[in-house]
This record gives C-alpha cells, sequence and structure tokens, in this order.
C-alpha cells in the first residue's frame, strides 16, 4: 500500500459559528435530494435539535431499527416532539408506530419538513443498553458521539443528502462525510446508508486525519486517558492499516471515522465506515505504562480495525436470522485472531506477552464449554455467549492455523482464506453464504482442514488448541505457555513463522 500520509491537526478542524437556514441549505445545490440541520447548546449539550427536508417512503418515516440494543421502544426510546408539515407549511399527523417509524395518515406527495429532538440517555441507562453505548450515542466533558442510527429519522432511500452542524462556539465536528465547505460545518452523505451507518463526535476534541492509498481515516479523540496515549494512538493505527492492507490485499476504499474517547468501560462497535470506541484505564498504573496505551487498548483499536479491512468488505449473506451464523467468524475466528496477530507482527506485543494474552483467553473460554453450545450456536445471543464467540473464535482460528501451517509445512496459513473470501466475494459481488466457509478451507487446504474447522465450529467439544501448541513446539507448563526446550528445528520455523507471518 502506498506510504501512509499522517495530518495532526491541533486546533479544531472545522469551525462552527454561523447558522443557515434549511431552505437555504437546500436550494444551495439542486443535486442534494436530503437535508439535515443538527443544533446542539452549550447549555443542554445532551439535546440534539433536529430539522430536516425529506421524502416520506410512502407515508412513512423511520430510523435504521434493527432494535440490537435491546432497547423496549428502539432508538424511537429517545426521539421527542416529531412535527411534519408539507411543502406548503400546513401541518401533518403523525402518528407513531412499532419499531421507530411514524405514519403520516394526510401526506399527498412532495418533499416535507420534519422537526423533532433526540435526547441523549442511552449511556445513563440502568442495565446498560445491550451491547454498549459506542453503537448510540454518549457525552464526555469534551462533547458528544452520537451514531447516525441513533440520531436520524429518515424517507425513502436516496442520494447526495447534506447534513449542517449549528454548534456552540469553539466545537467542531469529526465524521467521515466529506465536508462541502472551508468554514462551517457542512458535509455531504452519500446515501441514506452512509448517513444511518455512520457516527460523529461533536465538541472540543482532538482531531487527526490518516491518509493510505484509497483510504482516509479521520481520528477523534476526546478525554485525559484518550489524550496522554494520542501519539500512541496514531503511531499503532499506521502500523495496522499498512499491515491489514498488505496482508488481506484489503480492496477497502473509504472516507472512515474512529472515534476514541474516555469512558467508563472499554468496548468498540463499526457501523459501516464509522468505528467508535471507549476507553478506560483499569488501573491508575495503567494510565502511566506506554503513555497510556495498554495491550487491551491496542487490541481493541486493532480488532475494529479489522472489520472494517475484512469482513466489513465480503459480500456476506447475512440477512435476518442467517447473521447469527457468521458470529463467531466475523468476532472472535476474524477480528481477535487479526488483532493478536497483527500486534504481535507489528512489535506492538512481545512473543511472551502474545502467548500469556493467548493463554488467558483460552481458559476464558475453557469455562464456558459446557457440552452444548458450539461456536455457530452461541451466535445466536453473542452478548449472552460472547466468550464462546470472541475467545471460542480466537482459538478456533489460531489452532487451525497451526494445523494448516504443520499439513503444508508453512507454505500456507490461514490468512489465506481471507485473502481468497475477500477476492472471491467483494461487496456488490456474488454473496459469501455460511457453506462456503468451508467449501474455501477445503479448496485451499484440504479435507483435513475443512474437516477440522467444521468440528471446532459445530461440536461442543472443547477446541483443541493445546494439542495443536504442540505443533509448533509450545508447551504449557507451570502454568505458563512457553517454547519446549525440546522443540525441533522444524517446529521452532513453524513457530517463528507464524509470529513473523
Amino acid at each position: 500500500m502506498k506510504k501512509l500520509i499522517l495530518i495532526n491537526l491541533l486546533f479544531p478542524l472545522f469551525i462552527i459559528g454561523y447558522k443557515t437556514d434549511i431552505k437555504q441549505l437546500q436550494s444551495k445545490e439542486d443535486s442534494i435530494n436530503n437535508a439535515y440541520v443538527i443544533t446542539i447548546s452549550k447549555d443542554q449539550p445532551r439535546v440534539a435539535k433536529v430539522r430536516a427536508k425529506l421524502h416520506p417512503d410512502g407515508n412513512l418515516i423511520k430510523m435504521n431499527e434493527f432494535n440490537e440494543h435491546g432497547l423496549e421502544n428502539g432508538w424511537a426510546t429517545f426521539v421527542e416532539n416529531v412535527q411534519v408539515s408539507d411543502s406548503h407549511g400546513r401541518s401533518l399527523k403523525v402518528i407513531a408506530k412499532k419499531n421507530s417509524q411514524w405514519e403520516l395518515p394526510d401526506y399527498k406527495e412532495g418533499i416535507v419538513n420534519l422537526s423533532y429532538q433526540v435526547n441523549l440517555k442511552h449511556d445513563l441507562l440502568v442495565p446498560a443498553i445491550k451491547g454498549g453505548d459506542n453503537g448510540a450515542a454518549y457525552a464526555n466533558n469534551d462533547g458528544v458521539m452520537w451514531a447516525g442510527r441513533a440520531l436520524f429519522i429518515g424517507g425513502k432511500p436516496t442520494t447526495n443528502i447534506r447534513v449542517q452542524f449549528d454548534l456552540p462556539t469553539n466545537w467542531n465536528v469529526t465524521t467521515q462525510w466529506r465536508k462541502l465547505a472551508k468554514i462551517g460545518g457542512i458535509f455531504k452523505a452519500d446515501t441514506s446508508n452512509d448517513l444511518f451507518y455512520s457516527a460523529f463526535f461533536a465538541g472540543t476534541h482532538k482531531h487527526t486525519e490518516l491518509i493510505t492509498g484509497n483510504v482516509s481515516l479521520r481520528i477523534a479523540m476526546s478525554g485525559n486517558f484518550t489524550d496522554a496515549m494520542s501519539t500512541k494512538v496514531k503511531e499503532q493505527v499506521e502500523l495496522y492499516f499498512k499491515y491489514y492492507g498488505d496482508r488481506y490485499k484489503s480492496p477497502l476504499k473509504a472516507q472512515m471515522v474512529l472515534i476514541l474517547g474516555d469512558r467508563d468501560y472499554g468496548g468498540g462497535e463499526v457501523m459501516g465506515k464509522a468505528i467508535s470506541i471507549s476507553l478506560s484505564p483499569r488501573t491508575k498504573k495503567e494510565m502511566a505504562i506506554n503513555n497510556g496505551m495498554t495491550n487491551n487498548t491496542s487490541r481493541l483499536i486493532a480488532h475494529e480495525l479489522f472489520h472494517s479491512f475484512a469482513f466489513d468488505q465480503l459480500e456476506v449473506d447475512d440477512s435476518g436470522k442467517k447473521a447469527s451464523l457468521y458470529e463467531w467468524f466475523n468476532e472472535g475466528f476474524g477480528a481477535e485472531y487479526g488483532a493478536f496477530t497483527a500486534l504481535v507482527r507489528t512489535g506492538v506485543l512481545t512473543e511472551s506477552e502474545f502467548l500469556d494474552e493467548v493463554l488467558y483467553r483460552m481458559k476464558e473460554y475453557q469455562t464456558a464449554v459446557d457440552g452444548k453450545l458450539t461456536l455457530v450456536s452461541a451466535g445466536n445471543d453473542k452478548f449472552k455467549h460472547s466468550t464462546t464467540v470472541y475467545w471460542g473464535g480466537l482459538m478456533a482460528a489460531i489452532s487451525l492455523d497451526f494445523l494448516i501451517r504443520n499439513e503444508t509445512n508453512g507454505k500456507k496459513n490461514l490468512d489465506d482464506l481471507w485473502a481468497y473470501l475477500l477476492k472471491t466475494y467483494p461487496k456488490k459481488g456474488k454473496a459469501l453464504t455460511f457453506p462456503k466457509i468451508y467449501d474455501a478451507t477445503l479448496k485451499l487446504y484440504g479435507k483435513k482442514i475443512s474437516d477440522a474447522l467444521k468440528n471446532y465450529t459445530c461440536s461442543p467439544n472443547e477446541i483443541p488448541f493445546f494439542e495443536n501448541a504442540k505443533l509448533m513446539g509450545l508447551n504449557f507448563e507451570n502454568d505458563k505457555l512457553i517454547l519446549s526446550k525440546n522443540t525441533t528445528e522444524r517446529q521452532r520455523r513453524l513457530w517463528y513463522g507464524f509470529l513473523s507471518n
């Protein structure tokens, strides 16, 4: 991939200081189909007031609602005062429906004027929102993060959508959308999906941008903990960008955003071209390590970036209930394996640190093995069975990679599978189905490897990680995973080949 360009902006990138009437906003560019103005005040930063012009879908307006976060009334839980008028300014009746939809029974045709407000309480719920609020919204001392799906009410799917921000003085916005003006917070989302599967941070945060080839990544950093390790974050993101792009021959072409913020917990979520990650030191001691950069933080960032470079670039047949079939493959087998190997191969983790981290996850996974649950069935509720989905998937990937290297004398490895899938099932191409994952392993590595993967994923038995680790000369001794003193030259070659390639 082309050399990365790092742009570090220590001052607000986007100056927000004027108001624009939405009618003027719409008329400035005839090709703009929908337009939104988002107003956030200094006195009430947790309230987003939204005005929009859009075409209803039939007689419905709606949010991108799949209720993955377990809210009783979906995203509409936090929406208030929805008002609609037609192009002549006449008020239209609005009836709230299920799944964050609103019916306009009197609507006839044309563009409507919409206004509503959304209260940012997603991070205050007890118990916490299912899966965490990184895919929804949160506030900290530096500003607010909003996911597009938690904020925008849309209509008929469209293209060329203008979004403008009306914010307090000295606030700026970091998002993946293309900026339309040199001054002022005016952006364009290419499609309705680009609007819903998005995120932005608005506030007094730091902003950095990375550019590599066809990929632009804007990074928002907020909070003392995150700020303390901002240099490390930029260095590591640069390493992962190059590693993933080269390793998987990723076809990623995108404008992306990575939002990092201080929180009480660590976690993350990917929403299309947007990645939102919460960072939290587990102890004060961790704050002092590497300018606050911990191994867990490094893994979390590498995990979320993997999604964008790999699984999200595949045309996956995962609609409806079929989505659960791929959770182990996407999260543990994919992103966790990708993250840990990226960390050790780019030098973020040492060999002994990598082995300690993997052993810890193996022990966690062993506690979840019950003779009933499989990696595939665990995907029916990945939050309840997260240990199996994430750490079980990781163990399946490492175990399979060890087996592949042993069977091919180091000539092939697990990453060949991702490169093959990305080439064979790219976005908007033919769809990758669940059985085709096994078919691909059969084609690339032969029946023994394909059968092993089927056994790891569809059997409730414990994945034979320790057994396969011995193929690399690794032994579990004195509660440590180490390279055996009696390892053969071939085993050492396979093991160090794994660490470097």
